[in-house]
Parts: C-alpha cells; sequence; structure tokens
C-alpha cells in the first residue's frame, strides 16, 4: 500500500469507554471484539436510527449511480449514513448523504492522519465538517498497515449502525465480512440484487439465499420500525399522518401532491413544471412516500396511491 499523505485536520479526539458520549451498541460485540478507544475527527453525531451501506471499491456506474442516490434519500429521511471511506460504493454513500446536506461517518482502518485512499482527503474534511471521520487505533507508521485493518474494521461499522445494505460485492468483498457481523449482531441485511452473469454482485445474490432483505429503493429500509418503536404504535402513527388534511404539508409537498392529481410524472418533470431544486423536489417526494400518499412506479415516475 502506498504511503499516504498527511490528513491536516482540525482537532482529533480520542473517546474511551468510560467517557459518556461512547456509542453503546458497540458494547453488543462480543467482550473480546470490543474497541478500546476510538479516535474522532469531528463530534460522533446520535446514531438512532443510523444505516451503513457498503460494497465494492470496483463498483459499475449504476451501482455507483444507485448507491449515490440511496445516500441522498436516506440523509433527506434524517438518517445518518455509515460507510468505510473507500473508492467505489463506500465514496458514493458518502457523497449522495452530503448532497443533501445529511450527516455521514466514515470508520476508517488506517488512522486520520494518514487516512487512506490518499485521493480522498477533500471526501474525508467534508465527512468531519458534517459528521465524523473514525477509527480505532492511532495512525500507524508506513508500512504497517495490512488488509487485515480493512476486515477489522468492518465489525465496528456493522455495530454502530441499525442496519446494513450491502450495494455490490464480488464473491471475495470485504462488505461480505461486514454483513456476515451485522448478522451476527442481530442487524437487519439489505442487499441489492444483482443480475445473475454479473460478477460484481456473486455475493450479493448469496446473501438473498440466505434470507438478506431485498433493497430496491430507500423505502425499503425505512420500513424498518424505527429502534425501539411499538410496530403498532408505529402503525396507528401512520394512519393518523395519512387521514390528515393537505395543509397539513409543506409547500413544496403540497405543490408536488396538486401536480400528481393529474398523472403520474418524473422527477425531473415535476422540477421544470413547479421551477424547483431538483433536491427541494427528492424531499418532497420522499416526505410523500413516508406518509403513504404517492408511490414510484417501476418506469420511475411518481404517482398518487389509491388510498390518498
Amino acid at each position: 500500500m502506498a504511503r499516504s499523505p498527511i490528513l491536516r485536520l482540525d482537532r482529533c479526539l480520542t473517546l474511551e469507554p468510560s467517557n459518556p458520549c461512547w456509542p453503546s451498541r458497540l458494547l453488543d460485540l462480543p467482550e473480546t471484539e470490543r474497541p478500546t478507544q476510538l479516535v474522532l475527527s469531528g463530534p460522533l453525531p446520535d446514531l438512532h436510527g443510523a444505516i451503513a451501506v457498503v460494497g465494492t471499491r470496483a463498483a459499475d456506474e449504476d451501482a455507483l449511480s444507485f448507491t449515490r442516490e440511496l445516500g441522498t434519500q436516506l440523509a433527506l429521511a434524517g438518517r445518518v449514513v455509515i460507510s468505510g471511506g473507500a473508492h467505489g460504493i463506500d465514496s458514493a454513500a458518502h457523497r449522495g448523504c452530503l448532497d443533501a446536506g445529511g450527516t455521514t461517518v466514515a470508520v476508517l482502518a488506517t488512522g486520520l492522519r494518514r487516512a487512506y485512499p490518499s485521493d480522498h482527503a477533500p471526501l474525508f474534511h467534508a465527512i468531519a465538517a458534517h459528521g465524523a471521520l473514525a477509527c480505532e487505533e492511532p495512525d500507524p507508521a508506513p508500512g504497517d498497515i495490512y488488509g487485515s485493518s480493512f476486515l477489522k474494521r468492518n465489525r465496528l461499522i456493522a455495530a454502530l449502525a441499525d442496519a446494513l445494505v450491502v450495494v455490490q460485492a464480488p464473491a471475495r468483498s470485504g462488505a461480505l465480512s461486514t454483513a456476515r457481523w451485522a448478522r451476527a449482531l442481530g442487524r437487519p441485511v439489505f442487499v441489492v440484487p444483482s443480475t445473475p452473469w454479473q460478477p460484481r454482485g456473486v455475493g450479493c445474490l448469496d446473501l438473498l439465499r440466505s434470507g438478506a432483505q431485498i433493497c430496491t429503493s430507500v423505502m425499503d429500509v425505512l420500513s424498518l420500525p424505527a429502534p425501539g418503536a411499538d410496530p403498532s404504535t408505529r402503525k396507528a402513527s401512520r394512519r393518523h399522518k395519512s387521514s390528515h388534511d393537505i395543509q397539513g404539508l409543506s409547500e413544496p409537498a403540497r405543490a408536488l401532491w396538486r401536480l400528481l392529481a393529474s398523472a403520474p410524472r418524473y422527477p425531473d418533470e415535476l422540477s421544470v413544471c413547479l421551477d424547483m431544486p431538483a433536491a427541494r423536489v427528492q424531499e418532497a417526494l420522499l416526505s410523500l412516500q413516508l406518509m403513504g400518499r404517492i408511490r414510484r412506479r417501476v418506469d420511475g415516475t411518481y404517482e398518487k396511491t389509491r388510498k390518498s
């Protein structure tokens, strides 16, 4: 591994288990696997409802596009996005979250000041400014970073999140290691299905065969009850929200609602018709989806649901 240049961070904080800010979900790890410290740049956010998104470094363009959009939609839904800061799927998830002004956490294997990959220095600075960089070891000496460091790091990604999404993973992939940890810790594992002839997705198909849940959009992940919530209470709350009058919607959502009353439409069409920024359209669409008022069709258009 090539030597990484020094990453100039404003300040780093070492957190120990005795600190009140120590993330309690790390206690779900077996005692022998619990970290003895976390080195942080940026404040560790509230991880309630956090979603980890991982996959291969050698992802194709479709997978990268899907992941970036997933990161954006998770951020718009108020979820923290956790990943490993690597090339490919990891960086797409972080960038999608940042696109929407969300909070993201990168769990690194290499220490913070020599964070790898070195060409992600601007991304790492953005993550530290809008979330946190985290690792469990002080900065190693150049040449002391091994592949096993990345595999070891994966248990932290799985433990810190409430659920894991694997977007694209070949038969041999660190993402599968993260998925094994997630299952061992009782975290739901979602998988973006792959075509059978795509080598980059063989690991995803194996996960689906062994019981992972399918993820085709952010709504699959957000369908999980919030941690600690009573499912019956959540359903009642949804019914209550759905029964609210349109006046309870935000102004962008009301505008979209009226436009969708006539016919299904694509997001870019809505943006043009309403002279509304694409990010604002996506936020309003997600809000309406979460309330059960609209749904996304297979052709990418959105339409009102029958019950609304």
